[in-house]
């Protein structure tokens, strides 16, 4: 039985594409390994192997920002809330660490789904201060520090997200929204063609850059499920 990426390659090279100038990208390095075996069966000669790419490493090549490790992500995050928090009301490391890597996963998944960062923030200010019933006047000290972080949450992300920009680096989230915002450009400045497959399931910044290479006809995608999932309206 052949696979579903032999089945790719074979379609790509009936229709007299070379697959030496194609660019795939992948869900995972892993799948990229499985697409170099598959690709020896495919073809009988002698060929440049192609450019096989995971999609976040397509994504880092798009936002010209390096992906850095979760320690480091923390310390650049304590770096910009010393930046911005009044010295009295600062919390030592320790403690600052076990919501703060809660905050950086919410970070990831706002710019992951490309949601508006203002829009966002202030939706949770208003909704923290609810929960607090902030039309009551004698709210206690620690009510009102807890209600002035998440208003003051849009200007951390901001220094935040600004500093790692300045250093070329970022998140997985803040890279896929880098990218998502150049992929405009890119499609101006490039003549490959794009090939994605293996994929099941899309983010936000995923589909607007796929969707831009599709418009401009610089891709294609290849779903390994059943023909009735397309053929089906409702799917």
């Amino acid at each position: 039985m052949k696979s579903f990426i032999f089945d790719v390659l074979k379609k790509l090279k009936d229709q007299g594409e070379d697959l030496s100038s194609l660019n795939f990208i992948l869900p995972s390095k892993r799948a990229g390994v499985f697409l170099k075996q598959e690709l020896s069966t495919v073809v009988n000669k002698t060929i440049f192997s192609p450019n096989i790419i995971s999609i976040e490493e397509f994504v880092e090549d798009l936002a010209q920002l390096k992906s850095i490790t979760n320690t480091e992500l923390l310390f650049e995050f304590y770096n910009s809330y010393l930046a911005l928090t009044p010295k009295k009301e600062q919390e030592p490391f320790e403690s600052f660490s076990k919501w703060a890597q809660i905050l950086l996963q919410d970070f990831n998944e706002i710019d992951r789904y490309l949601i508006p960062q203002d829009k966002i923030f202030d939706y949770l200010g208003a909704i923290k201060e609810l929960d607090h019933w902030s039309l009551e006047d004698n709210k206690t000290e620690i009510v009102k520090n807890y209600l002035k972080f998440w208003d003051k949450l849009k200007l951390y992300y901001k220094h935040y997200t600004e500093t790692l920009i300045t250093k070329n680096e970022g998140y997985q989230g803040l890279i896929y929204r880098q990218a998502a915002e150049k992929i405009k450009n890119y499609c101006l400045n490039t003549k490959q063609k794009h090939i994605f497959l293996g994929f099941n399931a899309l983010n936000t910044a995923e589909e607007t850059i796929i969707q831009e290479l599709l418009k401009n006809n610089l891709a294609e995608i290849f779903w390994d499920i059943d023909e009735t999932f397309i053929e089906n309206k409702i799917h």
